[in-house]
């Protein structure tokens, strides 16, 4: 009985060393220093797994290359078998980037690929600097500075709105108003028809702003203006409406003309044509109806012709 535990031990100690042997087993490379998309295609072929346990600053390693491995290199481990890494974030200090003359999302992208966060702003108008260009930024360019502080930007507004007195509209042709609306740098906002009968048609009752207040360039306002025909008189019945059509035909020549038709309606502009067009050749427009419409025509950016069809 005791000869035959003794046989079946060392039975047993043959077989599983034999097994241990034959495991499969690599030897862990060295990986410090190296860029951590080489060390995870390395440990891939290996047919170990990575384990990235986190990140630190370095003075000595690049940023994304590891700087401590577990194992370490040399040892034989299993196949299958966990390898921790940790990355460098690259060094704690690093030269203020020149954010100065970019534009604000430009430098978020800077501010965000050198671990800085972006700190309190300020805007201003400035007559020379674009709108959303750095002007200037705290700490200034190439001081030294650890990552993760947020620095201060000084933004453009662009330059600053000219401000000048609204002018009086009233009485004028809708065409008229706009163009001087347009050689103020103001924006048509909504064009109302009324009807009054001892006043001309198309020309201009009303105004907001009133003539005289202090606005900006690209200012809404909005204009009334008298219809030609009395709504009362109107034929109401849905059955019987339809489509209004606008035509016209560009003069004999001999040079192609930059024409643009715009249509306002449900107090939206619609770009119908912008594009240069050869002599005589003709637009058609169909106008929408149930609801107020003004067709503007522009030719070498010059309104030349309004009309409403209301």
């Amino acid at each position: 009985m005791i000869a035959f535990f003794i046989i079946s031990g060392i039975s047993t100690y043959f077989t599983i060393s034999y097994f241990i042997k034959n495991e499969k087993t690599v030897v862990v490379p060295n990986l410090v220093g190296e860029d951590i998309i080489y060390v995870l295609e390395l440990l891939t072929n290996f047919g170990l797994n990575t384990k990235v346990k986190g990140s630190e600053y370095s003075n000595d390693f690049a940023k994304n290359n590891i700087i401590f491995q577990d194992p370490k290199p040399g040892e034989v481990i299993k196949k299958g078998r966990d390898v921790r890494i940790i990355i460098s974030k690259g060094t704690k200090t690093l030269a203020m980037p020149n954010l100065k003359g970019l534009n604000l999302q430009q430098a978020r992208l800077i501010i965000d690929k050198n671990g800085l966060f972006e700190g309190n702003s300020a805007k201003t108008f400035h007559d020379t600097v674009k709108k959303d260009i750095i002007i200037s930024q705290y700490p200034i360019p190439g001081n030294k500075i650890e990552r993760g502080i947020s620095p201060n930007l000084l933004i453009s507004m662009g330059p600053r709105p000219c401000e000048f007195i609204m002018p009086d509209l009233g009485g004028l042709f809708l065409d008229e108003a706009v163009l001087t609306a347009e050689k103020n740098h103001l924006v048509i906002n909504t064009i109302k028809t009324v009807y009054q009968q001892n006043k001309t048609a198309n020309i201009v009752l009303n105004q907001d702003p009133q003539p005289g207040y202090y606005i900006q360039e690209k200012y809404l306002i909005n204009l009334e203006v008298n219809r030609k025909t009395d709504p009362g008189k109107r034929n109401t019945d849905i059955g019987k409406q339809k489509n209004a059509l606008f035509r016209y035909r560009l003069p004999a020549g001999y040079l192609k003309q930059h024409i643009r038709v715009e249509l306002r309606a449900f107090n939206t502009t619609f770009i119908l044509y912008d594009e240069l067009m050869k002599p005589e050749k003709e637009i058609w427009v169909v106008v929408p109806a149930y609801t107020v419409s003004v067709i503007f025509l522009y030719k070498n950016d010059e309104l030349i012709m309004s009309r409403i069809f209301d």
